[in-house]
């Protein structure tokens, strides 16, 4: 026993070290603390070193972790493939690019900010990475929280906004983007049978209530669809009847949404507490439109379009009168871009997973976070650029979304064991993929039937803008 134990003990270690350098990335990719502190009138890092100089170990870190799990992500070739095109793409935009340099050094930052979500989705299983998740974000929250006690100088707006909290990062806006994605992880550790559920109850409320502190009627909105559609998904595992009735309430809502949103927009802005214009984005869409239309297939080149000497970029500004820094949609940001060409890429990577997550939901045992973060992510993408977003963690997530929805399904079981006894796992792959302490991980299968289970085993199923900063 003491040589079993003894021989466990190196692969759990590992898998903790793994984790711990997950949450440090997946903190760095939220941006805390960089924009106030080191980048407060958010230039992006153009003209701080630093801050292109701090991502190379980030960098280092990812890569080194991703040749780690080299044989584990071989498995996922299918978004894989995807997550290559769009990235291919991105790249081969140089070619046109209005700044070929900078189009090249920013897309080695996305395509980094790419392979890390698609690492972290497939090295660890849905209960696990919904834990790592909201472990790291109930850190910001609780630092957040802090922050604007402590020295509300940092961590309360003192601008137009002011008392609104915004706690480590630049805005209210992204404070609120975080906390909802923090409560929508712990939601799901629990509903992928979490057993620390006190934290994650705890994650829940301390992140709504440092949304609520924010005042992001936006963040807000997104939160009660992350929580509520958590509840609905859940409830559809009681049976038939229950799912159908569902899916109709899914089905209306969102066509009397799109409906309300159509005939009467001026209602649901009213609602929100924005004026018709989107605090005068649809001038900016316009005017934007009207330059993309000069190169409707290939765009300007990845991360270029919106620089200070971007000739097409400066006579939208001249049109608006104001410095704007970027379209405030993600699709239209990327069809000045990448063109046409590129937002179908996008469409196919981020919108057919989402189709597929309407038969493969239950299966992928995640708590459900995949489907809702992606169905969130389209949503905000309208009114924010968050797509293929370089250093940011949103964009990141979006990838492990894509991974978890179109990869394998690690389709494990656990043997019915007393309540005060360890769980057993099947034997592991490898050492490298030996789960910590009752983490099951068996062989994947593949858009096929669940696979037959020995008597003495049981089936178990699983119980925002932040700047991007160039590299």
């Amino acid at each position: 026993m003491a040589e079993t134990q003894q021989h466990d003990e190196p692969p759990d270690l590992w898998r903790k070290l793994e984790a711990l350098a997950c949450g440090f990335v997946l903190f760095m990719l939220s941006n805390a603390l960089i924009g106030p502190l080191l980048d407060p009138l958010q230039a992006g890092g153009e003209n701080i070193p630093v801050l292109r100089l701090m991502w190379l170990p980030v960098y280092a870190l990812i890569l080194g972790l991703a040749a780690w799990r080299a044989p584990r992500l071989m498995r996922f070739w299918l978004p894989a493939v995807a997550l290559s095109l769009l990235v291919f793409w991105v790249y081969a935009s140089a070619s046109w690019s209005l700044n070929p340099d900078t189009t090249n050094r920013r897309a080695l930052a996305a395509a980094f900010t790419t392979l890390f979500g698609f690492y972290f989705a497939a090295s660890f299983d849905g209960r696990r990475m919904a834990e790592i998740l909201a472990t790291t974000f109930l850190l910001l929250a609780a630092a957040g929280l802090l922050a604007a006690v402590a020295y509300p100088k940092m961590g309360v707006q003192h601008d137009i906004n002011a008392g609104d909290w915004r706690g480590l990062w630049y805005e209210k806006n992204q404070m609120g983007a975080m906390m909802v994605y923090g409560a929508l992880a712990a939601m799901a550790a629990l509903l992928a049978g979490s057993t620390r559920r006190k934290q994650m109850v705890f994650t829940i409320v301390l992140c709504a209530a440092m949304l609520l502190m924010s005042k992001s009627k936006t963040s807000l909105l997104a939160l009660m669809i992350g929580l509520c559609g958590s509840m609905l998904l859940a409830a559809m595992r009681r049976g038939p009847a229950t799912a159908v009735i569902v899916v109709w309430l899914g089905v209306t809502v969102a066509v009397t949404a799109a409906m309300v949103m159509w005939l009467a927009p001026e209602l649901l802005f009213k609602a929100l507490g924005k004026d018709p214009s989107l605090t005068g984005r649809t001038d900016i869409w316009a005017a934007l439109l009207r330059q993309s239309a000069k190169h409707p297939l290939t765009g300007y080149g990845y991360g270029v379009f919106w620089t200070l000497d971007s000739v097409p970029a400066n006579w939208i500004r001249k049109e608006t009168g104001w410095l704007v820094p970027s379209a405030h949609n993600g699709w239209l940001d990327i069809l000045a871009q990448l063109g046409w060409i590129g937002v179908g890429l996008c469409a196919l990577v981020l919108v057919g997973p989402l189709l597929v997550a309407l038969f493969r939901f239950r299966r992928v045992q995640d708590g459900y976070w995949a489907t809702l973060f992606l169905a969130i992510f389209l949503m905000t993408t309208f009114s924010e650029s968050f797509i293929l977003e370089r250093n940011g963690i949103v964009w990141s997530l979006a990838c492990a979304a894509v991974t978890r929805l179109l990869g394998p399904v690690w389709a494990g079981s656990r043997r019915r064991t007393p309540a005060d006894a360890p769980l057993v796992a099947d034997p592991p792959l490898a050492w490298s993929l030996a789960p910590p302490e009752s983490e099951i991980e068996p062989e994947p299968e593949i858009w096929t039937p669940a696979p037959t289970r020995h008597p003495a085993f049981a089936p178990t199923f699983g119980k925002r803008a932040v700047s991007p900063f160039g590299a």
